[in-house]
């Protein structure tokens, strides 16, 4: 049954019941909140009202597990995971005074800080603002931080840059009231990358790079999300020219605000209106709230494999210079690795370009660099341990917070993953072929689990009367040509024994594949039975 959409000023006039998020957005917006942050850092954690914890995720502020430990997580809006040398310098420093040496690369190519106090935010505040960073909708009812393609700009076969119209779309949703009290949390992505890196199949509203013959302009999906019940975004049958984002995506972000679900919180999110409204309906909606007509378009080719993050070392279309990617494993940087990072792009990117760029894979790419500086880079990369060159395990992972940090998660993922890494390169480095393996701590799906050719869910069962850490996989998941959601193949496999698992089905699928065929082609041809079977065989 589709729910009743609330007429919003109803809703804002208090007329009709109000969950208990909505009463807290209606009683004072989330952007109203940072006086009182600096208030509470005079007067301490145990004196936040319970509505302000709320309230503070708007500002990027959300309490770490347990959520009486009296610490935070903080998490940063960089638009399209773009920073420079001062950047990471800044954030490195605020990692090593304030947040026990580490910082975490999202899958929204942001930057967040964990073990953080009230008394704190306010000198961590000024520190960003004096580069340019800000927090602002980093969390809550907000638009969330922007993504977009992390060689924007640089890359030869990209469509167009994406740059400006991303920047402008943050720039304009962000404190903005206007947009900072929306049904639930809204994720926006930009680009015009030819493999569709942004993942617009998965945003709320994703702009993505579109051909029309001899002209470069965008396209954009609707409805797309994650978690506990996912969605693959709609296409609505418009060709944009850059000046048209904008208003586009205003309008699209105004239907979510005006008509989006508020009685019930877990429809809140803007892919269950699209899913019961249908793309004709949104288009239509969306045409009403424009002063122009955009150009119809059917024609929309979608590339075969869009999960990578443009790692390795690469030509730029700027002449003589290049990029290098680093892999991070599961995002997570010690020991002054971001420090380090900022400090080699301003030794060796060209003379005033220094530009780093965090991607959604929780990697990162240092850009506009020499050819003649390439080997001195590439030496002091081996010296730190930071890879340029890695194994596709390496490539492909993706983690969540999980249970370190996270009140929702019920396992670990961000140290199992970086353990699993390495169990793999030893146990498994026969095999040679691209796959992406992905863990969730809990349904959410932070660690977008159900795109992964192998995703891993948080689960816990017991050993020998114990309750210990498992998963759940599921195979066969990804965005692009054929995309789809993966399937649950076995549940409950102890964390221990995750590398185990992983190394049977390798091998399963190495011993039945077809020529060409990837691991996801292969989970749509094989039954899961057959694959069971196969596990079973190997012991």
């Amino acid at each position: 049954m589709i729910e009743v959409n609330p007429d919003f000023a109803a809703v804002k006039q208090g007329l009709i019941p109000l969950t208990p998020q909505e009463k807290i957005k209606q009683e004072k917006d989330g952007l109203d909140v940072i006086h009182d942050i600096y208030r509470y850092a005079k007067t301490g954690f145990a004196s936040i009202a319970d509505d302000d914890f709320e309230r503070m995720k708007w500002y990027g502020v959300y309490r770490q597990k347990p959520k009486d430990s009296g610490y935070f997580m903080l998490r940063t809006k960089l638009p399209g995971g773009q920073i420079n040398a001062a950047q990471a310098a800044v954030l490195s420093q605020l990692t090593d005074r304030f947040a026990h040496g580490f910082c975490d690369i999202t899958t929204r190519q942001t930057i967040q800080l964990h073990w953080l106090r009230i008394e704190d935010m306010p000198e961590i505040f000024a520190e960003l603002e004096s580069v340019g960073v800000t927090t602002s909708g980093a969390c809550g009812d907000d638009t969330r931080n922007v993504v977009g393609c992390p060689v924007a700009g640089i890359d030869p076969e990209e469509i167009l840059d994406g740059t400006p119209q991303l920047q402008q779309v943050s720039r304009e949703m962000t404190n903005n009231r206007d947009f900072s009290n929306l049904p639930r949390k809204y994720k926006i992505s930009v680009a015009g990358c030819h493999i569709h890196c942004a993942q617009p199949d998965i945003n709320c509203a994703g702009v993505f790079g579109l051909r029309r013959g001899g002209e470069a302009g965008y396209g954009i999906k609707v409805g797309g999300g994650l978690s506990s019940s996912p969605h693959m975004a709609q296409t609505l049958p418009y060709f944009l020219r850059p000046d048209q984002v904008w208003p586009v995506v205003r309008a699209v972000s105004e239907i979510f605000r005006d008509c989006g679900y508020r009685l019930r919180r877990n429809r809140a999110r803007f892919k269950f209106l699209v899913a019961d409204w249908g793309v004709e309906r949104v288009a239509a909606e969306v045409e009403a709230r424009l002063d122009f007509k955009p150009d119809a378009h059917s024609d929309f080719r979608v590339p075969h494999d869009q999960e990578t993050d443009h790692l390795g070392i690469h030509a730029q279309k700027q002449p003589g210079l290049y990029w290098a990617g680093v892999n991070i494993a599961g995002g997570r940087m010690r020991d002054g690795q971001l420090g380090l990072l900022g400090k080699l792009a301003s030794k060796y990117c060209a003379p005033g370009l220094d530009a780093i760029r965090l991607t959604n894979k929780q990697n990162l790419l240092i850009l506009n660099i020499p050819e003649a500086n390439l080997p001195a880079l590439k030496r002091e990369l081996d010296q730190a341990g930071l890879p340029y060159e890695s194994s596709n395990f390496r490539k492909g992972c993706v983690t969540c917070t999980g249970i370190e940090f996270c009140n929702l998660a019920v396992a670990e993922t961000k140290n199992r993953m970086l353990a699993l890494v390495e169990q793999l390169e030893e146990t498994s480095g026969w095999y040679k072929d691209k796959i992406r393996i992905h863990f969730s701590g809990c349904p959410s799906s932070c660690g977008q689990h159900q795109i992964a050719d192998i995703g891993f869910r948080g689960a816990r069962t017991k050993v020998n009367g114990e309750m210990v850490d498992a998963y759940d996989a599921f195979i066969g998941g990804r965005l692009g040509d054929k995309r789809r959601f993966n399937e649950l193949l076995k549940g409950k496999i102890i964390a221990k024994d995750v590398h185990i698992f992983i190394d049977k089905l390798l091998r399963v699928f190495d011993s039945k594949k077809q020529a060409g065929e990837t691991f996801g082609e292969f989970c749509d041809r094989v039954p899961r039975e057959e694959i069971l079977a196969g596990l079973a065989a190997h012991g």
